[in-house]
């Protein structure tokens, strides 16, 4: 009975984990989460800020390694928002392709979605 039981949740953990989608870099992807906006990283003169979307849910993404050639996938939960200006705390969904790297000069995260298309979820 427990050896079924368990299997049954292997089951259930194979087809969850199927489910879950992994992304690359350049794949076109509809994400949502909330806006904030974030100073830039230490370093850069601009005083100009960067938008951050915080996932909902954390996303995979694979984008090329840096070593050997090969791809690394890794789990995102925020991404940095190109050529969109969201309402600050606004719940968003964004439609956009997918870039790893330092893709702005004003880089916030090494992920970023270059927008499309937004559609404000909830208000502030």
């Amino acid at each position: 009975m427990i050896a079924k039981a368990c299997a049954w949740v292997l089951v259930l953990m194979a087809g969850s984990a199927a489910a879950a989608p992994c992304y690359n870099d350049g794949d076109v992807v509809t994400l949502e989460g909330t806006a904030t906006r974030q100073s830039a990283r230490e370093g850069d003169a601009s005083p100009k800020p960067a938008w951050v979307l915080s996932l909902s849910r954390p996303v995979c993404v694979m984008s090329a390694s840096t070593g050997q050639g090969g791809r690394q996938q890794t789990n995102v939960s925020a991404v940095q928002i190109i050529d969109a200006t969201p309402t600050e705390n606004a719940r968003i969904q964004l439609t956009g392709k997918l870039v790893t790297g330092n893709v702005s000069a004003y880089y916030a995260v090494p992920t970023a979605i270059w927008v499309l298309k937004q559609r404000v979820l909830s208000g502030q």
